[in-house]
């Protein structure tokens, strides 16, 4: 996966070297009530960074920073997982951002990862919120087309990545910087 540029982030892929980043994420008092518990060790995080990158090496997984641009500083993850290029449906989880992200960093990160996705011919992408994460499923609410299901902590929506596309993507992409640095073309 090649970086990608939004007006004040970039989506890029995760690097081993990102573990005590994300586990910084990951352990953060306001993320934690919200995500899987991870262990207190950072290493952990890293040891599990380093088995995801024979899955993002066998198309089954793609991990992202959500980094700003203008400093450099990463301030959150985007994760799709369960990639099925056969059935053209991935799943989306791992949204986390920090409390020194853009005005815009997650409707951005959205949008780059629909580019992503698409880029990989997966059409439908499945995201999931916790059902007491009320800001997150409002957001997702409002970006998906359909209900997707439910387990015991989780509501899921689908969006349809072509669909998105054309219309989201389009009456939003002022968010996305159309012409990417020559370093990553």
């Amino acid at each position: 996966m090649k970086n990608k540029y939004g007006k004040t982030i970039l989506l890029r892929p995760v690097e081993t070297s990102d573990y005590e980043f994300v586990h910084s994420l990951r352990v953060a008092p306001k993320s934690t009530q919200f995500l899987t518990p991870v262990d207190d060790d950072p290493l952990q995080q890293k040891v599990w960074l380093e088995n995801y990158k024979k899955r993002e090496a066998a198309g089954e997984e793609y991990y992202f920073i959500i980094q700003r641009i203008d400093n450099q500083q990463p301030v959150g993850s985007l994760r799709a997982y369960g990639v099925d290029r056969e059935k053209s449906i991935a799943h989306c989880g791992s949204w986390i951002l920090n409390e020194n992200k853009t005005m815009t960093s997650a409707i951005e990160s959205i949008l780059l990862m629909l580019e992503s996705m698409n880029d990989i011919g997966i059409g439908v992408l499945v995201v999931d919120a916790r059902k007491d994460n009320a800001p997150a499923l409002r957001f997702i609410k409002k970006i998906s087309h359909r209900y997707h299901g439910e387990d015991e902590t989780n509501h899921f929506y689908e969006i349809d990545v072509p669909v998105m596309l054309a219309t989201f993507y389009k009456e939003n992409e002022h968010f996305i910087l159309l012409d990417a640095p020559e370093k990553d073309a």
